[in-house]
């Protein structure tokens, strides 16, 4: 029985493992910053149940929230947020920097003074870096879509699609009739290859604006017409 067991994960978790990578690779390379800590949501997932007596093990379902908001192809707001809510945005990190100064000597106990200023201050500005796009972003852009202002269905046509950049730097764009050229989630630049939309054919999108002024493509472009 138990060897059976063995047997049993011996053949699962590798299969399991391949899964993750193409799960983490996919969404590495083709989300847009909101939609990136999805990658890691398997992980996640494993260590909330492996963590489960741990009063922080909640933190490991963050990069549910990301899972949220996936459906934000593009946001067509600049910048995202305006007013207010941009300094809502930053505001957002202070429970993350303050975790992390109170941590600051346990981290760095056994290290020189040097290099405790220079590794202290790289590690920071990292961590507002990653905090600010992977979770400030991710959490008003889920507060955005609680409640919608204004929703339109849009008819437009899509000219071409492109890449800019190589490696990290990679984005995805889309030109759209009337709205211009658009940065886009790999995903939404995905599927109108998949769906080999031309130039000329009708396509309706549907543009929204939420609750805190952001407006934002919802979704993907939905065929009417082929010319």
């Amino acid at each position: 029985m138990v060897s059976s067991i063995a047997m049993d994960l011996g053949i699962l978790l590798p299969i399991l493992g391949l899964l993750f990578v193409v799960w983490a690779i996919t969404f590495i390379v083709y989300s847009e910053t909101w939609q990136l800590p999805t990658a890691f949501m398997p992980v996640g997932l494993g260590a909330y149940i492996y963590l489960e007596h741990h009063p922080w093990n909640w933190l490991m379902l963050l990069p549910l929230l990301s899972a949220l908001v996936f459906n934000v192809s593009a946001v067509l707001s600049k910048p995202k947020f305006r007013g207010w809510v941009s300094y809502l945005n930053y505001i957002l990190l202070l429970p993350v920097v303050i975790l992390y100064l109170f941590n600051f000597r346990y981290l760095f106990k056994d290290d020189s003074l040097l290099k405790t200023i220079f590794a202290g201050l790289g590690i920071l500005a990292l961590l507002i870096y990653v905090s600010k796009f992977w979770l400030s972003d991710v959490i008003l852009l889920l507060i955005n879509q609680l409640y919608t202002k204004e929703s339109r269905n849009f008819e437009t046509t899509i000219a071409n699609r492109f890449i800019k950049g190589v490696g990290k730097t990679r984005t995805f764009h889309v030109t759209i009739g009337g709205l211009g050229t658009v940065e886009t989630s790999g995903f939404f630049y995905l599927y109108v290859g998949l769906k080999n939309i031309a130039p000329y054919d009708k396509v309706r999108l549907k543009l929204k604006t939420g609750c805190l002024g952001t407006e934002f493509i919802s979704g993907f472009p939905r065929l009417i017409s082929r010319t």
